[in-house]
């Protein structure tokens, strides 16, 4: 099928042989590409669920450039990038600008068949999600207000004046700064003031600026022209372009270089912007929402941050306290989460009285994030239909208890040492796991990436098959 299709690029014709002949064997339709020029012109008119390919060929496409160009072009197609090199760098760099996962040559056919699948499991889930959003466009009803009614929660006297504020705020066209801590839930007011707006049936884009490379962000936002640098094979379209009229959300604004605050002023004065390489002024209607949680007052001071580009942004505020100043979210907040896990798992779950009390009177410096993680987690190993409190009490690292005596003569291995907690935090977890993957990396709060990496990188053993 074509949501099982598979792109094999590699400029090797005995690798491209090997993979094609593997994985049709394994039931997957696969083209292949000898350079990244050929492979995107197979892209044009072909949508593949996996993209394995070389990150080091000899044409004039180089890795970086072509990855990025696939993302661009096929944002739900998982990549796969294959390394001669067995670069950390290398897989760090590809790993950043949105490649799935990794594979150093020479690897095994395990290996393979493995991170395809689960590629396939992820495009799968990727697409069925597009099509899931595509349908509430296409019925034109207005459910993000019901959806946000169920993830907002304002027991707190804080949160209901937030909400308040928003739902004035909502109907005008002013652009709105959110500040507040991390894992505050700034994106959620921002997508409540888009629901409540005019602009609710116009597109919503949020995107995260510290998470875009300083040197694709400027076209990511504003687009780029055909040929405007390597690897712009065709006009691009930006955030401010494909908004619309719509609503663009821009989280952690406080990370822009002081290039791109120049840029973002330029627009929100004059009201348009050109592609870059373009010359052509393009108007824009967009509503801009933006947030941080820097202290931008404090990098005005410092000369980090532009005093004209902060006022431009801060026409309307709404600053979202820690949750710790908020306690009456807490448990509200754990219980929605443990109903909306509950759903997935297909469990029925309630919270011990031990764990009621935990959120009622804990410290979550992790605010809300904190308190979805420790309820997933929680989910993860409930027993009898019961969450316990016990069941991170122990995956916690208890730093400060550790007995510590140095001795001013002796040479300390920190290293070493830190690699010995790690391992033993990571082997224990995977005992009680039962060395499932997956539960270990909800219970340690890593990814699986991560895990596979620090079990061959410490030479963790499965003591199943001692």
């Amino acid at each position: 099928m074509e949501r099982n299709k598979i792109l094999v690029i590699d400029d090797e014709l005995s690798m491209r042989q090997f993979l094609e002949i593997l994985l049709k064997k394994d039931g997957y339709d696969v083209d292949s590409a000898e350079n990244g020029k050929k492979a995107l012109e197979k892209l044009k008119n072909t949508k593949y669920s996996v993209v394995l390919m070389d990150y080091n060929m000899p044409e004039a496409i180089d890795g970086i450039d072509l990855l990025n160009e696939i993302r661009h072009r096929s944002q739900r197609s998982q990549v796969v990038v294959i390394t001669a090199y067995a670069s950390t760098e290398q897989a760090i760099k590809a790993i950043e600008l949105g490649a799935a996962d990794y594979v150093s040559k020479p690897f095994n056919v395990a290996e393979i068949r493995d991170i395809v699948s689960k590629c396939i499991a992820r495009y799968q889930e990727s697409e069925d999600r597009y099509r899931e959003k595509q349908i509430v466009v296409e019925k034109k009803t207005v459910t993000n207000e019901e959806k946000l009614s169920e993830e907002i929660i304002a027991e707190s006297p804080q949160m209901k004046k937030i909400l308040d504020i928003a739902a004035q705020i909502a109907p005008t066209d002013s652009t709105v700064l959110i500040t507040g801590d991390s894992g505050t839930g700034k994106e959620v007011i921002a997508r409540f003031i888009h629901a409540k707006s005019t602009r609710n049936r116009k597109p919503w884009y949020p995107v995260n600026c510290g998470a875009i490379p300083e040197n694709l962000l400027e076209s990511e936002l504003f687009g780029h022209e055909k040929g405007s640098f390597t690897g712009a094979y065709q006009t691009k379209k930006g955030y401010f372009e494909v908004a619309g009229d719509g609503t663009l959300f821009l989280d952690e604004i406080g990370e822009l270089s002081e290039n791109m605050q120049v840029k973002l002023l330029r627009v929100l004065q004059e009201r348009n912007f050109t592609r870059v390489g373009g010359t052509e002024k393009i108007s824009t209607d967009v509503r801009l929402i933006a947030a941080t949680n820097r202290n931008l007052k404090e990098q005005m001071q410092k000369g980090k941050f532009r005093e004209d580009l902060y006022f431009r942004l801060n026409v309307l505020e709404i600053y979202i306290p820690p949750l710790n100043d908020r306690r009456d979210d807490v448990l509200p907040l754990a219980n929605m989460f443990l109903r909306q896990f509950a759903v997935k798992s297909g469990k029925q779950l309630k919270f011990s009285t031990e764990m009621i009390e935990f959120f009622r009177s804990g410290s979550f410096p992790g605010n809300v994030r904190e308190i979805k993680n420790i309820v997933e987690r929680g989910v993860v190993f409930a027993k009898d239909g019961l969450v316990e409190r016990t069941f991170f009490e122990n995956a916690d690292t208890p730093v400060e208890k550790m007995p510590v005596s140095l001795d001013l003569n002796e040479k300390i291995d920190l290293d070493q040492i830190l690699a010995d907690i790690e391992k033993k935090y990571i082997t224990e977890a995977l005992k009680k796991t039962n060395y499932n993957r997956h539960d270990t990396c909800v219970m340690l709060n890593i990814t699986e990436r991560s895990l596979r990496y620090r079990i061959s990188k410490l030479n963790i053993k499965d003591e199943r098959n001692d």
